[in-house]
């Protein structure tokens, strides 16, 4: 009896985190992407106040 007992519980926990891990995982992919498409190599921008170097 003890055995089933011992391995019932184990059986529901790697379960349970087998299932934790898979909607984490979708939460990831369905929230996690871009909103904005890829539009190759990104572009440097130089800010006016920033494009020398000063000593401040």
């Amino acid at each position: 009896m003890p055995v089933l007992l011992f391995v019932t519980v184990i059986a529901s926990v790697s379960l349970g985190v087998l299932a934790a891990y898979v909607a984490v995982i979708c939460i990831l992919n369905a929230f996690g992407r871009n909103a904005q498409p890829e539009t190759g190599r990104p572009r440097l921008v130089l800010v006016p106040s920033q494009h020398h170097a000063s000593g401040d």
